[in-house]
């Protein structure tokens, strides 16, 4: 099966950095090498790269700018930080500078009031008109604001990241706050992606993550199979499971969709964001 991997990381210094005892190299042999790697072995035809410009590397968008010039399977997202103040212009630079789509993170305290401002209408207007998606980390309390954005662009495509971070409290989902989350599903344009399930689960490192099958089944009930991604979280994932092992487990551990859900899940949604985008 060829695959679109909807969410991985590709840092100037690698995330395993981060770790003492990292053994991947720097620079291109190091991580982007490995990842070029699993995608001969593993189908992998293109990918979402989503820019971060906080922490260990700043300056994320401008190196990555450099490697969709190379390569033609990096769909890249350019960083934008959250903000009636700072999103639009940061919006701007990132579609002016040809980034695919838009990369967002909110912090769990963050207002998100800023989404429907009135200020923002022309932003979302031109954002939802040249189809440029939205890669959005959002927590569940934050999904309200967001609902009241898409009532007003409901042609925003708008991907969730890491199926919206769901909350386990002693292995059994947090439901009345996860609510937030699947409501988001009366909008056609919004996907989420089933990845960061190492995040969070009560045991990240075990595979297959089995307290999370819940909120699979909640959101292929929600969404269904036509808005939900595959997505690995390269590389942050690498330090809890194989790339494989992220791989493998919605068709292998989880089990529960069929072959022609599995064939959206893991090229044909990603694939329709991508050929929806190239038609302007």
């Amino acid at each position: 099966m060829t695959i679109i991997d909807s969410h991985i990381h590709l840092f100037e210094k690698p995330y395993s950095d981060l770790f003492d005892n990292s053994h991947i190299k720097d620079s291109d042999k190091g991580e982007l090498h490995l990842y070029e790697e699993y995608r001969e072995k593993y189908r992998i035809e293109a990918a979402f790269v989503i820019c971060y410009d906080e922490g260990h590397c700043p300056e994320n968008s401008s190196y990555v700018e450099t490697l969709m010039k190379k390569r033609k399977w990096v769909y890249s997202f350019g960083y934008a930080r959250p903000g009636l103040r700072v999103f639009p212009n940061e919006a701007g630079e990132s579609i002016s500078r040809g980034h695919f789509g838009i990369s967002c993170y909110l912090r769990s305290d963050d207002s998100a009031a800023w989404l429907h401002a009135a200020a923002l209408a022309p932003v979302w207007d031109c954002i939802q008109d040249c189809k440029i998606p939205l890669s959005l980390t959002i927590w569940p309390h934050q999904c309200v604001e967001l609902g009241k954005c898409l009532k007003k662009f409901p042609r925003l495509t708008v991907l969730i990241n890491h199926m919206g971070r769901p909350h386990l409290e002693n292995g059994k989902l947090d439901i009345k706050s996860y609510k937030n989350v699947l409501a988001l599903s009366e909008f056609e344009n919004v996907y989420v992606k089933l990845s960061g399930f190492y995040a969070f689960s009560g045991n990240g490192w075990s595979w297959p993550q089995r307290d999370l099958f819940s909120v699979l089944r909640l959101l292929q009930k929600n969404f269904g199979a036509g808005r939900l991604m595959f997505a690995s979280d390269f590389a942050p994932v690498l330090e809890f499971n194989t790339y494989k092992q992220a791989l493998e487990l919605l068709r292998k551990g989880y089990a529960g969709f069929s072959e022609n859900e599995l064939k959206k899940i893991y090229y044909l949604n990603a694939k329709k964001i991508i050929m929806e985008r190239q038609k302007l």
